[in-house]
């Protein structure tokens, strides 16, 4: 075990120079014990070692010794330090006596080795007796009481902290559990950092026990250990984000064994109906300019693609509804850029995706694009590398749709930590309105012969909880974009500090979205059955950001009591669904070359 850290040295020499003679000449005992070096005992000098949230006083000697004390086996605050992690302490019978746990250990006078029961490190100053008294040496408290010393400058505080003895995965591979276990209860908080997205856990009060620890997952990579500060003590963990990774924290409050469960979730595929496809052949090949990966399918399939940055650098491509023919694949290359790329099962059937890791040397340049063959996908990896804090993170894509009609994007507004308007008389949100009007909606195109993508089908933020309405906003117009949805259509319940407002609008703002609006409008209003407050011309960030024609879709008011009470109802949520899938019928035998049935 290492012995205590102290930035007393400076100050240790001082405080023996400044001893009167007489006081250095009558310490006891003088000289040194077989090959154990010279000890020069000084006088009692008061000492707070805070531990645990509280202030223990001991009174301690300096010796002569680089980082070593000695400290009255009798000073009452002794017990009652041990106490704090759950240990006995008595001086009996010419012996110091500890108990923790089953563990009993015992120190004798001169004794210059501890037992091997708690590590027997040598004592370079053995207990002795002082003035009479015994003494132990202040370090032996690390050994007796597994915990670290930790003394600050002023040489009148310290800290006795426990020592985190492991920190590992236990459990599934899918659904693992990151294990912190120490030596005395611990507090942690934990908080997110982004680009690079991580999940950080500060361990209030521990310490490393074994700083060169390392824990490594087969996705996630290595987890990260640090001690970010002592005197007091902060452990940090940091856990890399990847895509469907979800982290639920125990309940707060001091454990001795802290479990973050670590959900390797699938991930929410957009587009929706893409029916199950075999990868049936895979390589890595060179270029002129890198190198790429060349996937066959036996059919469309879509992906979404992410990517970490420095110094992590893994490229994904995640393959729902896709089942990898035969064995996981590994292809080495160790080109500079490229060091490794592989492909494994992520998730079995009835959800199956396949994944491919990336594993890069350094921020390399990706592309993907269609290949050569029908249902073929080509990931490149150039030999150029980009700005990190430039580059897009997360990206969606498809091979071809399944069916033959258009491509429509539904966009149920808000989601997750947003409720967006809530009528609490009747205990309703706009996020729950939205999801199923969207779904009902998205159930009926399907049978219509429509390709449907939808920003969210469940109750979720769309980028992550606690993100900025510009980062939600803009994950939302991105699945659209990255997946060339041929229309966009975002659906709102509106609200009003008057509760007398109500009524059902249409938003647009480009040119092209006006088309759009103007065939949704007649059947929308007439199946709302509420005062028609017309298409009316904002700068909504999904409006404005869309590459397609698009609209924003106020239903009614939720503010409105009469409108509430619709909105509640499945059947008039059903009615307005028809209506919107009418409308995008009509628009779609006008202005789209697909395919798609009308009303």
């Amino acid at each position: 075990m290492r012995r205590f850290w102290s930035a007393w040295m400076a100050l240790l020499f001082g405080l023996l120079s400044a001893l009167p003679v007489a006081a250095r000449e009558a310490a006891e005992p003088q000289g040194a014990v077989g090959d154990l070096p010279v000890v020069v005992v000084g006088e009692a000098r008061p000492l707070n070692l805070k531990a645990l949230g509280t202030t223990v006083l001991l009174k301690t000697r300096a010796t002569g010794v680089e980082d070593e004390f000695l400290v009255a086996a009798t000073d009452p605050g002794l017990p009652r330090l041990a106490s704090l992690f759950g240990a006995e302490w008595a001086w009996q019978e010419g012996h110091l006596l500890v108990r923790r746990g089953d563990l009993k250990v015992e120190l004798d006078l001169g004794q210059e080795e501890l037992p091997p029961d708690v590590g027997g490190r040598r004592l370079e100053v053995p207990a002795r007796l002082v003035d009479g008294a015994p003494h132990v040496p202040l370090s032996c408290l690390e050994d007796l009481l597994a915990v670290r010393l930790t003394l600050a400058a002023d040489g009148k505080t310290g800290w006795v902290e426990p020592l985190i003895e492991s920190i590992r995965l236990e459990g599934d591979a899918r659904r693992p559990k990151l294990v912190i276990r120490s030596s005395a209860p611990l507090t942690f908080k934990t908080f997110s950092l982004r680009r690079p997205d991580r999940y950080v856990i500060d361990l209030a009060g521990g310490v490393l026990d074994t700083p060169a620890l390392r824990v490594t997952h087969p996705e996630l990579g290595d987890i990260r250990l640090g001690q970010f500060q002592l005197g007091p003590a902060i452990t940090r963990v940091v856990i890399p984000s990847v895509p469907g990774l979800t982290i639920v924290a125990p309940r707060p409050g001091p454990s001795r064994e802290i479990a973050f469960e670590l959900a390797m979730q699938g991930i929410s595929a957009p587009a929706r109906d893409f029916p199950v496809q075999k990868v049936t052949a895979a390589r890595v090949e060179p270029m002129a300019s890198g190198q790429r990966v060349v996937l066959q399918f036996s059919g469309p399939v879509q992906y979404e693609w992410s990517r970490l940055l420095p110094p992590d650098n893994r490229f994904f491509l995640d393959l729902p509804q896709a089942i990898l023919v035969g064995p996981k694949q590994e292809f080495q290359v160790q080109d500079g850029h490229l060091r490794s790329v592989r492909i494994s099962q992520f998730q079995t059937e009835p959800a199956p995706i396949t994944r491919v890791v990336v594993d890069l040397e350094k921020a390399a340049q990706t592309r993907l694009t269609a290949g050569e063959t029908p249902h073929s996908l080509v990931l490149e990896i150039r030999h150029d590398t980009i700005e990190p804090t430039m580059a897009m993170l997360k990206g969606y894509g498809t091979t071809s749709f399944p069916a033959s009609g258009g491509v429509v994007c539904l966009d149920p507004g808000h989601g997750g930590s947003d409720p967006g308007a809530v009528n609490r008389a009747l205990g309703l949100t706009e996020k729950e309105v939205t999801l199923d009007l969207c779904l009902r909606l998205a159930r009926i195109l399907r049978t219509r012969g429509w390709n449907v993508v939808m920003t969210r089908d469940d109750d979720r933020d769309v980028s992550w909880a606690g993100s900025s309405a510009r980062e939600e906003l803009g994950a939302r117009v991105q699945i659209a974009n990255d997946l060339a949805a041929d229309v966009f259509v975002s659906v709102h319940c509106n609200a009003s500090v008057n509760s007398a407002v109500k009524g059902t609008s249409l938003h647009t703002f480009k040119g092209s979205d006006s088309l759009l609006a103007e065939e949704l409008h007649p059947t929308l209003v007439a199946a709302a059955g509420r005062p028609d407050r017309g298409i009316q011309k904002d700068r909504f960030y999904v409006l404005a950001h869309s590459r397609m024609p698009a609209v924003l879709v106020e239903t009614a008011f939720l503010s409105n009591s009469e409108e509430a009470r619709l909105l509640g109802t499945p059947e008039y949520r059903q009615q307005l669904a028809e209506a919107l899938a009418d409308g995008l019928g009509r628009y779609a035998s006008r202005y789209l070359k697909q395919t798609t049935a009308g009303p």
